[in-house]
């Protein structure tokens, strides 16, 4: 009886590895609205990484991530349970991308208000802060891109919604990186 009990939780063990492995090996499977978008951006963060980007451009790259990721998981998610669910996902996980991240891109500036009456120091976080500048540029690139579109008499370039967020995410990173 036991054997049969281990053969059953086993057997339930393969059932999900091997689903796993289909979901991996068809990409028919992933009903992706731009997987290339966040292929891109998690390049461009790991090149970054690896490269020594600062951590207030690091902080950047990781708010674009977050968001591209999140945009991509609510086109996975059909069923709406409530309205703004989607902007709701896209801050959470936005949230839990920064949080995991932020051992590695903590940045703070101090900011001492002694000139406005408060005797205390006020610590901000660069990266926080320009994280959400680079999630919002993410959540603009599909905008410009049809403006674009529009632009060219509804004619598109070819992965041009690609090409449109790495331009944006490079053109920020360099000025994070070079200006700040």
């Amino acid at each position: 009886m036991r054997f049969l009990w281990r053969f059953k939780a086993h057997m339930s063990r393969f059932k999900i590895y091997l689903l796993v492995l289909i979901l991996f090996l068809l990409p028919e499977v992933s009903f992706a609205h731009c997987p290339l978008c966040v292929g891109g951006v998690l390049a461009i963060t790991f090149l970054g990484y690896e490269l020594g980007v600062k951590k207030i451009a690091m902080g950047f790259l990781i708010g674009a991530l977050a968001v591209a990721f999140s945009e991509w998981m609510n086109r996975l998610i059909k069923k709406k349970i409530f309205k703004g669910q989607d902007f709701v996902l896209i801050i959470l996980t936005f949230i839990l991308s920064y949080l995991t991240a932020k051992r590695y891109i903590l940045d703070y500036y101090s900011l001492y208000l002694k000139n406005f009456g408060i005797d205390k120091f006020i610590f901000i976080d660069k990266s926080l802060i320009t994280g959400s500048l680079g999630g919002i540029l993410v959540f603009v690139a599909p905008y410009i891109s049809r403006w674009i579109t529009q632009k060219r008499g509804g004619k598109t370039i070819l992965f041009q919604r690609i090409i449109v967020t790495l331009i944006l995410l490079i053109a920020g990173l360099l000025i994070f990186q070079y200006l700040f």
